[in-house]
């Protein structure tokens, strides 16, 4: 096999060591869609559960790399500020305008517009996995649309921790939820339910 500059090798290239950093990606659609199902929307507590999400990432698996919250256009003025105080990066992400209208597989309704929340996360997501410093994804969902990008994430060694809102965001087949793995060092599972904190 040749490799670049003509230079002959045989031996497979070696690829850098990963340095254990997190990236920490939220849906915030499901995030808040499923809190405030569950509190009626009177007490979700949003800064109050960001910040032990944050304290948990950087205690239990390691230091972030990029913080990131992916909503919709429609995401609060007070809602962009909770996030921006805390570090996040805030990445909107617009419906697109559809052909023909099409059925939403989740809620059976016929749309002329359709979410990109889902497919920009795991485009961003799929991007970072090949970043030298990603040791670590932790996504904040319970949405099993993600299942493949998590395996995808398994199968580039980069080890995965997930923080379902609530037990209710789960999708019905529970995919997502066997997705993530023990940390290499410690051993403790990493898995945070943000309805618990």
């Amino acid at each position: 096999m040749f490799w670049p500059f003509g230079i002959k090798n045989k031996k497979k290239p070696n690829f850098p060591k990963r340095n254990k950093k997190v990236i920490l990606l939220v849906d915030w659609e499901n995030l808040f869609y499923c809190l405030h199902q569950r509190s009626n929307g009177t007490n979700m507590r949003i800064e109050y559960r960001i910040k032990k999400l944050l304290e948990w990432v950087c205690t239990e698996i390691g230091e972030t790399m990029c913080s990131i919250v992916f909503a919709p256009e429609h995401l609060s003025a007070d809602h962009r500020k909770i996030w921006a105080d805390n570090g996040f990066k805030i990445m909107i992400c617009p419906k697109k305008q559809l052909d023909k209208p099409e059925r939403n597989p989740k809620s059976g309704q016929m749309e002329t517009l359709k979410d990109t929340v889902d497919e920009t996360l795991i485009w961003f997501a799929t991007m970072m996995f090949k970043h030298p410093d990603t040791g670590y994804i932790c996504l904040v969902s319970g949405d099993d649309d993600y299942v493949p990008m998590m395996e995808e994430a398994k199968k580039l060694n980069v080890k995965r921790a997930l923080a379902p809102p609530t037990i209710g965001s789960l999708s019905k087949s529970q995919g997502l939820v066997k997705t993530f793995d023990r940390h290499p060092f410690t051993g403790r599972r990493m898995i945070l339910r943000l309805d618990q904190v």
